[in-house]
């Protein structure tokens, strides 16, 4: 199993960083599940962002094991006023993961999403 944890600054350019760090990971250890990571990661950044105040980070932490690939998104949980989450952001990690959920605390707020190798049908 492998770790990788990235930090992010509360800026809209973050994402992109975000989804290209998923992207590079998920095309290593499974390839077919590229496009649903860069997906799953951005919608999980960008509702991260309505949470994270200028000064604060956004962790995203990416765990490898033999058979699945792990994202979750930690952040403070400092809401910004006015600052809407993104729309239907839940539900398209809910279409694409395998696994998702997410948690808040008083001091943080966590979201995490699983994509598992997909199995080959035999032909």
């Amino acid at each position: 199993m492998s770790t990788y944890s990235q930090d992010y600054a509360p800026l809209p350019g973050s994402v992109d960083a975000a989804v290209q760090h998923a992207r590079t990971i998920t095309k290593q250890h499974q390839p077919d599940r590229t496009d649903d990571a860069a997906q799953v990661v951005h919608a999980m950044v960008s509702d991260s962002l309505t949470r994270t105040e200028q000064g604060s980070t956004i962790r995203l932490i990416t765990t490898v094991a033999p058979n699945c690939i792990r994202f979750e998104v930690r952040d403070p949980n400092t809401p910004k006023p006015g600052t809407p989450a993104p729309p239907n952001a839940w539900r398209l990690v809910s279409a694409l993961a395998d696994r998702y959920g997410s948690r808040g605390t008083r001091d943080a707020h966590m979201s995490w999403a699983e994509l598992y190798v997909r199995q080959v049908a035999p032909v």
